[in-house]
This record gives structure tokens, sequence and C-alpha cells, in this order.
């Protein structure tokens, strides 16, 4: 597979070489918990027993063949530099072939280059740990100036408007997670908020505020205007799909609620598949 890349923001035609992709698991492999009992067939699976009662997944692998041309030895060594700087350190990978998708990685292995044609070739296999799922290139703000966009894909022009809402006291909301996993979003409630319980999926959280609120899933805290706030059940994660959030205020008055996250896929996108609702 003939593809290119871009790494830390830069392409990797920018150096001059070529790529072929030797390795590109679609799936990551699963981080097991299993208990092996003697005088028992199989195991106890204990891979979904956490707070979020379901599995998680281990780094994948990704591995590049490089063919990297030169007229002389100098100019060979001088590319194998710029090349040594531009995969040090973590960056955001981007295949040529999967343009909306989004890798977390680094370079995992030494890096060993073998000369070929008297020094004017050297191929050398490159190795990036990624996290075990891509995410979109853009949020739920929808894509932005600059972007690629595929002519005719299923993506609403103002996505944003998907997940902005108004609540008088307390009632249901329908959140759509385009993406393939449980995604944990950012939760903005307007200045109506008081004493606020969001519920989804059986579980909930509730809290005491006194105007605007960020709830933030992710990083498990809740803020207002004055700092933090003291909060009681527990986070959850919103599961891919669409889902029922529901929303208690003690303050009848209108309230909005701004949703806001960045989906993660499986394997790449697949936008044509999605319903926007």
């Amino acid at each position: 597979m003939r593809n290119g890349f871009i790494f830390k923001d830069r392409h990797s035609s920018d150096f001059g070489v070529t790529v072929r992709t030797k390795s590109r698991p679609i799936l990551p492999s699963v981080k097991e918990n299993i208990v092996d009992l003697p005088y028992r067939d199989g195991g106890y699976d204990f891979s979904k027993a956490n707070p979020f009662g379901r599995e998680f997944y281990n780094d994948r692998i990704f591995t590049v063949t490089f063919n990297i041309y030169a007229d002389n030895l100098a100019e060979m060594q001088r590319k194998l530099s710029l090349l040594s700087l531009w995969l040090c350190g973590e960056g955001e990978l981007i295949f040529d072939d999967m343009p909306f998708s989004k890798w977390r990685g680094k370079v995992s292995d030494e890096v060993i280059y073998m000369p070929e044609h008297s020094g004017h070739k050297a191929v050398m296999e490159v190795s990036f740990r990624a996290e075990p799922f891509c995410k979109c290139i853009f949020d739920t703000e929808g894509p932005a100036l600059g972007m690629p966009f595929m002519l005719g894909a299923n993506i609403p022009i103002d996505i944003s408007c998907l997940f902005k809402f108004n609540i008088s006291g307390s009632g249901d909301i329908s959140v759509y997670n385009f993406g393939d996993r449980p995604v944990r979003p950012i939760v903005k409630l307007g200045a109506s908020a008081r004493n606020v319980t969001l519920s989804m999926n059986g579980k909930s959280l509730a809290f005491m505020s006194n105007g605007q609120t960020t709830i933030d899933f992710e990083k498990q805290n809740v803020k207002n205007t004055s700092g933090n706030i003291l909060v009681s059940g527990e986070f959850f994660e919103f599961p891919s799909g669409r889902n029922k959030l529901h929303i208690v205020n003690s303050n009848s008055q209108n309230m909005t609620a701004e949703i806001s996250y960045t989906p993660y896929f499986m394997y790449g996108e697949h936008f044509d598949d999605l319903e926007w609702g």
C-alpha cells in the first residue's frame, strides 16, 4: 500500500521520500484481565470489571517502510538527519488514505537504515505506537476552514447546532455520539443552572451551582465562575449512537446546554452510515 502521511504537521513528501505501509492493524488488542482457576475449563474474564463496565484496549503498532534517494552520501546523510528530527517525539499521525482520522502516536523503536546502490538509496522501517482508536479531525463544531472535505460526504453543513439545547426545569435531550467508541464530553450549562442532576443509563451526577457551569466528564470536574464545585454521584460516558441525557434543574427558567466532544473511530470514519437525525 503506497501512501504518504502527515506527522507533527509535516507530510512525508516534504522530505523527498516514498512510503509504503507494511502493517496497519484494523483492531487493537484487548487489555485482558483473566483469572485462570485449576479444575475449571477456561477462566473468569474480568476485563469489564471496572466503573465503566466495558473493555479497554492496548496501543496499536503501525509500521511503514521509507525509501530515500540521494545523489551522493553527503546528501543522503543530510536527508536522514532531517528525517530523524521529524520523527522524534510525539504528534498526530494522519494517513493520506484516511484524511478524516488522526492518531496520536510516536516512533516506538530505534530506526536503522539499510544503504543500497552505493549509498544512493536507503531503506528503513519505522514503527509508530499509536493510541488504540483514532479521533475525527473535527469535533462537534464541525470541519474548520482548510480541512480536507469529501464532496458529497454525509456531514451536515453546521453540525454544531445538533449539540445545542434549551431546557426549562427538567427534561431529556438526545445527544448523538457519531463515533464508534464511548466519549467523555464537556457539557456547558447556561446562567440559569442551579441544583442540577445529569442522568444517563442508570448513572447520575448531581451538584449545586449558581450560574454558568462546565462539566468535564474526561477530567471529572465541575466548575462555575467561582471555581470547582463539589459533586455527588459518578461521571459517566456517552456510548456510541444516540443517547438520552436527562437533566433536572431546580430553576424552572430556560437553561441552555451545549455538548462538545471529539468522536473516536474504531478504524477510520464512515460518515455515509451515520444518521444525523
